[in-house]
């Protein structure tokens, strides 16, 4: 008949050696209680200021800046440069060239306005021997005089009053005209041309009639 399994006994100690010292048992050691006059100290080392700590990585000197590392060969084509002025291929936006036709109206503005102050010059002087100028004694004919050599800048004028070049022109020389009449009546039939006053009003007409001639529209 089986007998139920026994627990196992424990060991008996070995019998102590006569001289040994007295077996104890291993037991945990008990950890000092806190002390607040005696914390615990760190065991990192303490921060000094005289002496910071290092960057571990190698520090940066601009007499040795760092290389590339890829492959010096390279496979990635180097930029083109930069077109300069001398070699641009695109056209250039500048200043359009004179042609003959603004050069002539260039000179023909410049004459009708020179003829309109030489009018005003001699309109203004007075009759040979201390008679009276053309302003005091006909009054009239000087202002006609005047408003004929301005309607003959009109064709000079940029905006031309909304008139087309033709219509412009045409105007002007209906102004022409009017101070070729005064010229005729006042200057010539009065017996005033061969005076001073009467050259610089007959220099003035004919430099307007001038620059109207010379600004006249010309057909392609």
């Amino acid at each position: 008949m089986s007998q139920p399994p026994y627990p196992p006994q424990p060991q008996p100690d070995p019998p102590q050696q006569p001289g040994s010292p007295p077996r104890t048992e291993s037991l945990p050691r008990p950890e000092p209680a806190y002390d607040p006059a005696y914390p615990p100290h760190s065991t990192e080392p303490a921060y000094d200021p005289a002496y910071p700590p290092q960057p571990t990585g190698a520090a940066y000197d601009p007499a040795y800046p760092p290389q590339p590392t890829g492959p010096m060969g390279g496979g990635v084509p180097a930029p083109p440069p930069l077109p300069t002025p001398e070699s641009s291929t695109s056209p250039r936006v500048g200043a359009r060239p004179r042609t003959t036709a603004d050069r002539a109206a260039l000179t023909a503005t410049g004459l009708g306005v020179v003829g309109l102050v030489l009018l005003l010059v001699g309109l203004s002087m007075p009759y040979p021997g201390g008679g009276p100028s053309l302003w005091s004694a006909t009054t009239a004919w000087a202002v006609f005089a005047t408003l004929a050599a301005l309607v003959a800048l009109v064709p000079a004028v940029p905006s031309r009053g909304g008139l087309d070049r033709q219509q412009a022109w045409q105007l002007g020389a209906a102004g022409a005209a009017g101070l070729a009449v005064f010229w005729l009546l006042v200057v010539v039939f009065t017996g005033t041309a061969a005076a001073d006053r009467g050259f610089v009003l007959t220099l003035a007409t004919g430099l307007v009639a001038g620059g109207l001639w010379l600004g006249r529209p010309r057909t392609a």
